[in-house]
């Protein structure tokens, strides 16, 4: 309840999206931004007995209660975490972006997978680590890009709408047009898929 220091502080590392006055801290893993991405689901068990959990509904917004990561239940455990039928396998890609090569969080990281007819999107799902206290699915830009040509202007329009709701701090700001970069980035390496193909073919 007495709010965050880091808001005022030191924030290089901090939130653009989805933060409160309480906490603009970011969750540090990579493995939960491709989880995210791939619509993964949390099998947990508790006193209520077993449940399941949608992985884009299993991390929570800090809010008023920055000290609730999750949404389990007292005395609720993961027994697993399962993941969909592949669907994305020809075309995705995770990019992670940091200050240094190895032992390092993300400033921004991007998990992109797309489902492609040609050059057509058929369907584009996209996460983000080191922007948000969970793993913040990029819904705008996968909206933006459903049915439409993959180009570079086409991924910079989706990638601009999905971040005009940041709200940057003072010391983090450069993070708005890095995650942006990062979004065009991730998804035009996902689309070139496992052949390596030139990514200049969808300039």
């Amino acid at each position: 309840g007495s709010g965050c220091a880091a808001i005022e502080g030191f924030n290089r590392m901090h939130a653009i999206l989805g933060a409160s006055a309480q906490c603009v801290a970011v969750n540090p893993s990579d493995m939960s931004v491709a989880l995210a991405a791939l619509d993964a689901t949390v099998q947990v068990s508790g006193p209520g007995g077993a449940r399941t959990i949608p992985f884009a509904s299993f991390h929570r917004l800090p809010g008023d209660r920055p000290d609730l990561d999750t949404t389990l239940q007292s005395g609720e455990l993961i027994t697993s975490v399962d993941l969909p039928p592949p669907l994305f396998s020809e075309h995705a890609h995770y990019l992670k972006i940091r200050d240094r090569a190895s032992y390092a969080f993300a400033l921004v990281s991007v998990a992109s997978a797309l489902q492609l007819d040609g050059h057509r999107i058929r369907a584009a799902h996209i996460a983000l680590g080191g922007v948000a206290h969970r793993p913040w699915r990029a819904s705008v830009a996968e909206q933006h890009l459903a049915g439409k040509t993959l180009s570079a202007s086409t991924l910079r329009e989706a990638a601009a709408a999905e971040l005009a709701q940041a709200k940057p701090l003072s010391g983090n700001a450069f993070k708005v047009g890095l995650a942006q970069r990062a979004i065009i980035r991730s998804t035009l390496l996902a689309a070139t898929g496992t052949q390596g193909n030139n990514t200049g073919d969808f300039a």
